[in-house]
């Protein structure tokens, strides 16, 4: 498992003042992801939430930002980061987890960029050092990601994420791949 803090500061107080009235104008707090970058830029919030064998286009595709971010900070921090794309605004609810999945797709590894805008001290990605099996003792690092900065994580593994604080925990994440040098995570 690899996670890997930039040492980019983030301005996500004014991230966020870019993104919540969007997400009140097109009645979006209440969604655990939404798209922020898609195929054409025409604010479809939905074209590629999901799993990844799902979505109607490869990942790379979605990498146009939505119209309702042009010339805010999100789309600037989209520029800054151009390798990256399919970016989405992935929402933990208080007292929720993610099922234990892997991220990958032909052998590649799944590179992710984590960037917390809202979070609490009690929010975590939890990687398994190997994949859980049954009646073996399975360990498990856990990691808190904090807000102002940004993070790489490779999600080719077994991982999930939780959230046992009481408030909504929102990260920005985009994707890349590379080519796997080793797959025993």
């Amino acid at each position: 498992m690899g996670l890997v803090e930039f040492a980019d500061e983030i301005d996500t107080h004014q991230i966020w003042q870019d993104l919540y009235p969007v997400l009140v104008e097109h009645n979006l707090l209440d969604k655990n992801q939404i798209s922020l970058t898609s195929v054409s830029g025409d604010n479809d919030w939905t074209c590629s939430i999901g799993k990844m064998k799902d979505l109607q286009y490869p990942e790379r595709y979605y990498s146009t930002t939505n119209k309702a971010f042009t010339d805010t900070s999100i789309e600037a921090l989209f520029n800054k980061y151009p390798q990256y794309y399919r970016w989405r605004l992935l929402k933990i609810a208080p007292k929720q987890t993610y099922s234990v999945h892997m991220d990958s797709i032909d052998n590649r590894d799944n590179i992710r960029i984590h960037i917390p805008v809202k979070t609490n001290e009690r929010a975590f990605l939890a990687f398994y050092l190997h994949a859980p099996t049954n009646k073996k003792e399975v360990g498990v690092r856990h990691f808190h990601l904090e807000e102002g900065k940004s993070y790489l994580v490779n999600t080719s593994g077994f991982h999930t994420a939780v959230n046992y604080g009481d408030d909504n925990r929102y990260h920005i994440v985009g994707v890349r791949y590379e080519n796997s040098t080793d797959r025993t995570h």
